[in-house]
């Protein structure tokens, strides 16, 4: 089988993959840019940090958000985000789009604390929890007066 000759760098550097990838990326930071600038102006710059533009397609600004209580606070904003890039771009923008996306967060490498476990009480301890159920029993009423006593006998058994 014959093997293909390497490809020049030239080749790859004047291909039309590479340049519609910068085309895009360049696309990319100035609605990121724009994102940004709309946000500060609109005052919801804490939203920001949890919040990027995917893409710009069919009128459709589609935006991807950490979290559902982030997606509808955008929401609400919708016509304003609009308005904004409506004013600020070349393209026409007619809705939103967002997309919950959360982020994976990393397991710590702490280790998890285990629940305490229950200590039995040796002899004595048991025979006063048990004098404890049963004075406690007949100062109660009916039902709680039957869970108690069926609760002491339980721990005699034990």
């Amino acid at each position: 089988m014959a093997r293909k000759r390497p490809r020049d760098i030239q080749q790859l550097f004047g291909g039309q993959r590479l340049q519609r990838f910068t085309d895009f990326t360049e696309q990319y930071q100035r609605w990121q840019q724009q994102l940004q600038q709309c946000f500060v102006a609109l005052q919801l710059s804490p939203l920001l940090a949890h919040c990027k533009v995917v893409s710009v397609r069919a009128h459709t600004l589609v935006l991807e958000v950490s979290s559902a209580a982030l997606a509808s606070r955008i929401k609400l904003q919708q016509s304003r985000i609009i308005t904004y890039f409506q004013d600020e771009s070349t393209g026409h923008i007619s809705r939103i789009d967002v997309q919950v996306r959360p982020k994976i967060s990393t397991p710590s490498l702490q280790p998890t604390e285990k629940a305490p476990q229950p200590v039995k009480n040796a002899g004595k301890n048991d025979d006063e929890t048990v004098a404890k159920l049963r004075r406690q029993a007949e100062l109660c009423e009916e039902p709680l007066r039957s869970q108690l006593l069926a609760l002491a006998e339980k721990y005699e058994k034990t």
